[in-house]
């Protein structure tokens, strides 16, 4: 049964990848996370550094402080316009949401996991009607910020959908039947946004690309480096 749950998935891959492509995408239990290796960086600058998934967690986190201090700043605003007799207390009782939220979230806390996109999202929301205000004034220099800083949230809003990121936060497997390799692949990372594959490290080219976020598998600078090697 296994067997042909094996090669109904290999040949999707095969429809979705013709023969001769060198990438081909696979689902991997989350528990094995430790294993991969980014594509396009050598194994030993990868070793120690955990599991992968740990600098998005980092990253994530500092966007959330960041996001977290804007709408404070947004609620600190309207409530000083709508409600001024209850500034103190409205500001106050956010700012005590906000930080057990940011350190919950910091902690790998189940309640938060829902919590920190919702308050990015919000940030993003800001940022983009900022934006729109900084175009109808004519500064398209700090509208291009507003825009870069929305597009940001609004991706890391995005990699709470990802099932990878999903289990690593929580420590849990996704129990997946594993998938065997071809002679001369490997698993590997996409090192934008994780995504497992299986590639062919000595067949990888610049123009190679994740068939999940279409990013560069393989830089330019580093692909011209091995091929003239």
């Amino acid at each position: 049964m296994i067997a042909s749950a094996q090669d109904a998935q290999r040949r999707r891959c095969e429809k979705a990848y013709p023969q001769g492509r060198q990438v081909r995408r696979f689902v991997m239990a989350g528990n094995r996370g430790d294993e991969l290796v980014v594509a396009g960086m050598r194994p030993q600058q990868f070793l120690g550094r955990g599991n992968p998934y740990d600098p998005i967690h980092r990253g994530t986190t500092l966007i959330l402080f960041i996001d977290s201090l804007i709408i404070l700043f947004v609620i600190y605003a309207l409530s000083t316009i709508l409600a001024p007799s209850i500034v103190e207390v409205s500001l106050g009782l956010s700012a005590a949401l906000l930080t057990m939220n940011w350190l919950a979230y910091r902690r790998k806390s189940k309640l938060a996991y829902w919590f920190a996109p919702v308050i990015i999202g919000l940030a993003s929301l800001f940022f983009l009607f900022e934006a729109l205000s900084m175009l109808w004034m004519g500064s398209y220099f700090f509208a291009f910020l507003m825009i870069w800083a929305c597009f940001s949230s609004v991706r890391r809003v995005m990699t709470h959908f990802h099932p990878g990121y999903r289990h690593a936060y929580h420590s849990t497997t996704e129990i997946i039947p594993d998938l065997p390799l071809e002679p001369g692949e490997m698993y590997a990372a996409c090192p934008t946004c994780l995504a497992v594959l299986a590639i062919r490290p000595a067949m990888l080219h610049s123009s190679d690309k994740c068939p999940h976020c279409q990013s560069q598998l393989v830089s330019d600078e580093l692909s011209a480096k091995y091929e003239e090697e």
